[in-house]
């Protein structure tokens, strides 16, 4: 019998911009494994609205020149990437106070 897989629009995994402080995507995907590694007050987690002002853009400057984004630039980028949700799987590492200090993506592409 088929069954929807987690990136499939019809799983519960997948994620809806009805939802605006919710996560890009469904946490369920993160391996406890993985978040288990992170050292002491450290969490991994989808990207979320929020994380505009929790740092995003600032991590990413140390990487290259983003430029001046806006709050509304940024939420409706964020729409964008959730509409598309079997797409694109943004994390971000958080300290222990709940900064961004670390990201990174998984971009599936259709071929």
């Amino acid at each position: 019998m088929w069954s929807p897989s987690p990136l499939h629009p019809n799983s519960p995994h997948f994620p809806s911009v009805s939802s605006p402080t919710g996560p890009l995507f469904s946490t369920d995907l993160i391996s406890p494994a993985v978040t288990a590694s992170l050292p002491a007050n450290y969490t991994m987690r989808p990207l979320q609205r929020s994380d505009y002002k929790a740092g995003m853009l600032d991590v990413l400057r140390v990487l290259t020149t983003v430029g001046h984004i806006t709050e509304k630039a940024w939420n409706e980028r964020y729409d964008w990437l959730a509409r598309r949700g079997d797409e694109y799987y943004i994390l971000v590492v958080c300290d222990g106070d709940r900064k961004v200090v670390g990201t990174g993506a998984v971009i599936i592409e259709r071929k």
